[in-house]
């Protein structure tokens, strides 16, 4: 804090939350001119280190340069210093190459001269290239080699000899040497001449005359540069480099001696050294290039561009990776913190529950908003309740502490409070739920709970007493019928009969529908799993509607995976149930062609199987615009007007059914072709559970199975298989005649045609319309096509095996005499009659009693064998009847008679003390299978 107060006096930029982006790139900007200035620094003296080495190296040329023009000089003063004046006339020179001295005369007649020149001073000459000449006074000078290196020199300028008769007549020069050139011509000669006698002007001139190659090769240096050398009035006389722009820029500067940059333009261009010759006036120059010098020193100028390069990068990418990786969050957390700040606040301010910070010390209110001022400022209960909840906040150990309670005004509030620190001491942080409205809510539903449950009561209520109310007339009905049915009547009557049976059964059929919707919906229908076998349960369902299928007409036949388990677990009742709504819609909607029921295997995980049940028929088929309602209650689509109509209940009772079992139903069907129903269910494998197929296996032999239809003959022959047979799908026209063989015909309906007329060999015809049992006519076997077992014995006694031969559990019309005596308690006196004459017709003796507290007075465990009483009766129902014969000691069984079909009816029995329960209306068949365990003795059957 010192420091951003601090900060914050120097800029107030530094004190905002930028200020640590801001502090870096200025820390980051101060590194790199630090960087730059260190690599200036170092570019500087590497450049001063290589001018002044380069200064040196043409101060060096320069100085051999003055070496080579003084030793000229000097060589030429004292050649003039060596001549001498003679009086005699000079004689012709004669060149004694043997000789030690050359003796040279010059000058006329009147003033004669002579120089003596040794052997070593004329090697010097030919050595150095340097010629000697003498030039005579007057105004026609002659010029005379007195000693030439090379035999092929040039004649001496005459621009020359104008500027020595020039000096001949004007003023004398500053020095005694004199130095020309010709800069006419491109590799002109350098001369040197003095006075052959510094007293007399018309001693004439001696001279040296200097090749200019060799004067270029000594002036040249590599390591001084390129070189020029001007005359006193800025001409060019020498140089290894064309002059161009350079010589421009040297006359421009003042004074004789120079060292620095120069160049043409507005930047330098050249390194130049330039120094006057000490015995005349000319001017050498020595001169680099600024590229050259560039050039020279890339390796150190490279490596500092690459390093400045490099120290920028590195601290830009620094600077970036620290801002993002450091300062960017933490002005994020920043940002967040302070926006979560005054979120906070407003959410305290505009949160739709009272909050407040209560003080541990003294429960005093440090914090609250607007809500806990309104809803708590003015009460009491805050100063009474605080320090309980301070203190049993504190106290215990689970985090959050939850409480309830009314204000004066009649508010509910709701406390959830948790402790915590605020400002460095102890604080309850409360929240205060305003909960009047819930409590309004929660008493609205509890009330209309209330309601729904005496609706469904009331509901369930009327649903058992008209249960009970229909089923008990209904019973009265259906028994009268069913004895009717066992007396002697004509044709006509019988067809009377029939109908009122059919129709009987249709209203019973209505009840239970309407029944089972109404469980289905209260959640009252439940599943009775237990094992059963899908081969048995298919034969039934065939056998049930063969005869209607027959009478239409229609073909009714099953075709099941010879794969499927023998044994299931599941609520066959309600699978039965199911696909004879299935069924008996197919036969109702067909009128011509076939009804097939399939049974498929979809798969097998361990015990877990699935399992296909398909209802196929070539019907009128269903509209696509009654395809979505099929399923709901009561609809009903067109129905043929020969077709009794049905309630419109069975295929959404199907449904419900369906998913019950966590199963599927699905349909599929196409106007004037037909509909096919497909059920799919997840059954379990029942592992110990009877073995209900043949065990028998047949003998690996040939087997032909023939049909015309292609399904019924695989499905038969993959039975055949599975039972250890070969089999032969042939068609009629494709087989041999052959005596070892044995041929299965299948028809799906009545025998009309054989398939193979002509055969010799066993011969098996399995029909729809065959005996359960197999019987041999005209040395051939009969059997039904559904009943597989009948198909299996049959096979095995054509191959000569022994077949135990199966229970007949086909139902008699004659049933066995019980000879029981029996206690009927009954309101009902049309249901009195009923049972009295059900149970006589069993051959029981029975007595009657109108309610429970009649039978219990008529009660004798001598007299009775068995009691059969109705549940809901006036003044004792059957209820209080079997507990009260149960108190008294009573061993004898108690079957309770009930026309109410709901839920739990059963168990209410079996809990008073009841060892079974019948449902009213029930056949003379179900009265004689519970009262068959208790006959008291064996008899003869009726």
């Amino acid at each position: 804090m010192r420091l951003k107060t601090y900060l914050h006096q120097i800029s107030p930029v530094f004190s905002s939350p930028e200020a640590a982006s801001r502090l870096l790139r200025l820390f980051a900007l101060i590194l790199l001119v630090g960087i730059l200035g260190a690599v200036y620094n170092f570019l500087n003296s590497t450049l001063s280190n290589d001018i002044s080495r380069r200064r040196g190296y043409m101060s060096s040329a320069i100085a051999e340069a003055q070496t080579f023009f003084t030793s000229r000089e000097a060589l030429l003063e004292s050649l003039s210093l060596s001549a001498v004046r003679r009086s005699k006339q000079a004689q012709a020179l004669v060149y004694l190459p043997s000789s030690e001295e050359l003796h040279l005369q010059l000058g006329d007649v009147d003033d004669p001269w002579s120089i003596w020149l040794s052997q070593r001073m004329r090697e010097y000459f030919k050595a150095k290239q340097v010629n000697l000449l003498y030039v005579s006074p007057g105004p026609e000078a002659r010029v005379m080699r007195l000693y030439s290196s090379n035999p092929t020199s040039p004649n001496l300028p005459k621009t020359i000899l104008s500027k020595l008769e020039a000096l001949n007549h004007g003023k004398r020069p500053d020095t005694n040497e004199l130095w020309l050139t010709d800069q006419s011509t491109q590799t002109s000669q350098l001369y040197i001449f003095t006075r052959l006698d510094e007293r007399s002007d018309d001693s004439g001139w001696l001279g040296l005359e200097m090749d200019g190659r060799e004067v270029l090769k000594a002036l040249s240096d590599q390591s001084a540069g390129e070189f020029m050398m001007f005359n006193s009035e800025g001409a060019l006389l020498f140089t290894n480099t064309p002059a161009g722009r350079l010589g421009q820029a040297l006359q421009q500067l003042q004074g004789s001696n120079f060292f620095g940059f120069v160049g043409s333009g507005w930047w330098p261009d050249h390194l130049v050294i330039r120094k006057q010759l000490m015995t005349s006036d000319w001017q050498l120059v020595y001169s680099f290039s600024l590229r050259a010098l560039l050039i020279a020193l890339w390796p150190q100028l490279a490596g500092t561009l690459v390093f400045c390069l490099f120290s920028i990068s590195l601290i830009c990418l620094l600077t970036r990776r620290i801002e993002h990786r450091f300062i960017t969050p933490a002005l994020s957390r920043i940002q967040a913190l302070v926006e979560s700040e005054l979120f906070s606040r407003d959410v305290i301010q505009t949160a739709p529950v009272a909050l407040c910070v209560l003080r541990r010390t003294d429960g005093q209110v440090v914090l609250e908003n607007t809500l806990a001022q309104q809803w708590l400022g003015d009460g009491i209960e805050r100063e009474i309740l605080c320090a309980g909840w301070i203190q049993q906040a504190f106290k215990s150990h689970e985090p959050n502490r939850f409480d309830y309670f009314e204000t004066t005004d009649g508010r509910h509030l709701y406390l959830s409070s948790a402790p915590t620190r605020y400002k460095g001491e102890d604080v309850l942080f409360c929240a205060f739920s305003d909960i009047s409205a819930r409590k309004q809510v929660e008493a609205a539903l509890e009330e209309a709970r209330q309601m729904a449950d005496a609706a469904n009561e009331a509901k369930t209520l009327f649903l058992a007493t008209m249960s009970h109310e229909i089923r008990t007339p209904l019973y009265g009905v259906l028994g009268t019928l069913e004895l009717l049915a066992r007396t002697r009547l004509d044709t006509q009557q019988r067809d009377y009969l029939r109908a009122i049976e059919c129709s009987s059964s249709t209203l019973l059929q209505l009840i239970c529908d309407v029944l089972d919707v109404s469980k289905i919906e209260a959640g009252q229908l439940a599943l009775e799993l237990n094992e059963f076998s899908p081969l048995d349960l298919v034969h039934e369902l065939i056998q049930a509607y063969s005869a209607a299928a027959s009478n239409k007409g229609l073909l009714l036949y099953s075709c099941v995976d010879p794969q499927i388990p023998e044994r299931l677990i599941g609520d066959v009742t309600r699978i039965r149930q199911i696909l004879s709504n299935l069924l008996n819609n197919a036969v109702k909607f067909t009128d011509l062609g076939r009804i097939v029921l399939r049974v498929n295997l979809l798969s097998r995980d361990g015990e877990r199987s699935s399992i296909l049940w398909q209802v196929s028929d070539t019907g009128k088929g269903i509209a696509q615009d009654h395809q979505p309602l099929i399923f709901e209650p009561f609809y009903q689509t067109g129905g043929n007007a020969n077709v009794v109509a049905g309630t419109g209940l069975g295929l959404p009772i199907c449904q419900r059914l369906t998913q019950l079992m966590n199963g599927s139903l699905r349909m599929v069907s196409e106007l004037g072709l037909g509909s096919s129903f497909s059920l799919t269910l997840p059954l379990e494998a029942a592992i110990d559970g009877p073995v209900t197929l043949p065990a028998t296996q047949l003998l690996p032999e040939t087997i032909y199975v023939m049909s015309s239809v292609r399904e019924l003959a695989e499905s038969v022959g993959g039975w055949l298989r599975q039972w250890g047979a070969r089999v032969q799908l042939c068609h009629p026209s494709k087989i041999a005649p052959t005596s070892d063989c044995l041929l299965v015909e299948v028809h799906p309906g009545e025998l009309e045609q054989r398939l193979q007329p002509d055969w010799p060999g066993p011969l098996i015809l399995a029909t729809g319309t065959g005996n359960n049992d197999p019987q041999v006519r005209t040395g051939c076997w009969h059997v039904n096509l559904n009943h597989l077992r009948s198909i299996h014995q049959a096979v095995s006694q054509a191959q000569g095996l022994w077949v135990a031969k199966a229970e007949n559990h086909n139902e008699h019309w004659t049933l066995k005499q019980l000879n029981l005596n029996v206690l009927v308690a009954e309101d009902n006196v049309i249901n009195q009659l009923i049972l009295r004459d059900q149970l006589e017709e069993l051959g029981c003796s029975v007595e009657l009693a109108s309610n429970g507290e009649e039978a219990l007075s008529m009660w004798n465990p001598e007299r009775f064998d068995l009691v059969l009483t109705d549940v809901n009766m006036p003044v004792m129902n059957g209820y209080e009847l079997a507990k009260e014969l149960r108190r008294r000691g009573c061993t004898a069984p108690i079957i309770g008679a009930t026309a109410n079909a709901m839920r739990g009816e059963e168990e209410q029995c079996l809990a008073a003390g009841m060892n079974h329960c019948l449902v009213k209306p029930f056949a003379l068949r179900a009265l004689f299978n519970y009262l068959a365990p208790y006959e008291r003795a064996k008899n003869e059957a009726l």
